[in-house]
């Protein structure tokens, strides 16, 4: 499998990643198998998290003996104070068996609040910075799902990589966050390739994703006819940006497979795939940044915005037409109090694109 620098660490990762959350549902004798068969198809960097089940102990398991010096593995905590996540990360090594890790990252940094704490003195970052001097991490990381937020992170300095979703419905992270990124010399690793948020957008409480391989016609229509061209295509979006490599979460030998075959075929996307992959985003998609809530009516307006943006944009109306009917309280529940409008920095015309939701038929 190609490898690809991964910034200014200088590491070569894998172009596809091996991501562990998944294996926490297997017994372990599975989950090792999986992860050694990734390995023995070329994957060469293996993410992880403490709070992901017990996938750093099977990782740590799959991973020893000539395997670990072939590797690179990146774990993270979500705890923000120095004490907690210094408590985590003494876990995390005697998980994964190794005395140390490659990558170090801060777990789930969603909003400017978390992000200061995390980067104030008694914070996780100088877990990390300590790790690092004591030989423990050779890199700092970051992770999140915006954007917005994770690029003011690392234009701080701080950090050697950062972990960001991006698929062809998610491409948020397109717009200013890949180019800093690349202007910092900053490592970009792709999380989400596969799936897609639904309703709720805080770290840790959001509902499950959503896969991007399915049976339903729409997604066809959009990735491909069977499950292995919806993967391909789905990882080749992800390979053709500016980014070091993209993780998939992963929890059978055919899904490894799979996921191997999509990262040895790509070159680079054909002009039919750039076609395919073509989207007039316009001005007023949202990015998710969240910072029009609270609603006085709970209404997650961004889910709205977003489900609005897979209709109009991909075409996916029958997929955004059930995770509209899913939410419990619809746009209808606006009585234009203004709150949201000036908030939003993007200057989305929150108020009538709510409005235009209303107006779209739900049967």
């Amino acid at each position: 499998m190609d490898r690809r620098r991964l910034g200014r660490t200088n590491l070569r990762m894998s172009q596809v990643g091996f991501g562990g959350t998944w294996i926490a549902e297997l017994p372990k004798p599975q989950a090792v198998e999986v992860v050694q068969h990734a390995f023995e198809l070329g994957f060469n960097y293996f993410d992880t998290a403490r709070w992901d089940g017990d996938s750093e102990e099977k990782i740590g398991e799959a991973l020893q003996n000539k395997k670990r010096n072939q590797c690179i593995i990146a774990t993270k905590t979500g705890n923000r104070t120095k004490r907690e996540s210094l408590q985590d990360f003494e876990v995390s090594l005697k998980n994964l068996q190794t005395d140390y890790v490659d990558i170090l990252q801060l777990h789930g940094i969603d909003d400017e609040k978390t992000l200061n704490k995390a980067m104030s003195e008694d914070g996780v970052l100088q877990t990390c910075k300590q790790a690092q001097r004591e030989g423990q991490t050779k890199f700092i990381g970051i992770t999140g799902h915006k954007p917005r937020v994770l690029t003011k992170a690392i234009t701080t300095g701080e950090f050697d990589t950062v972990l960001v979703p991006l698929n062809v419905v998610t491409p948020q992270a397109l717009e200013e966050l890949i180019p800093t990124a690349k202007a910092h010399d900053v490592g970009v690793v792709i999380m989400k390739p596969l799936s897609v948020k639904t309703s709720n957008l805080i770290t840790c409480l959001y509902q499950p994703s959503l896969s991007l391989i399915s049976e339903e016609e729409e997604l066809k229509a959009l990735l491909g006819q069977t499950a292995e061209e919806q993967v391909a295509s789905a990882l080749q979006y992800v390979l053709a940006q500016d980014v070091s490599g993209v993780i998939a979460g992963l929890k059978s030998i055919s899904e490894v497979e799979t996921a191997a075959n999509a990262a040895n075929q790509y070159h680079s996307l054909t002009p039919e795939k750039k076609q395919q992959f073509s989207f007039e985003l316009g001005n007023y998609y949202c990015r998710d940044c969240g910072l029009c809530m609270p609603c006085p009516n709970n209404i997650n307006i961004p889910a709205i915005l977003r489900f609005q943006m897979l209709q109009d944009i991909y075409g996916l109306k029958n997929w955004a037409k059930k995770r509209y009917n899913g939410l419990e309280i619809k746009a209808e529940k606006c009585e234009h109090c203004g709150q949201c409008t000036p908030k939003c920095p993007y200057n989305l015309p929150i108020e009538k694109q709510l409005e235009k939701a209303k107006q779209e038929p739900r049967e």
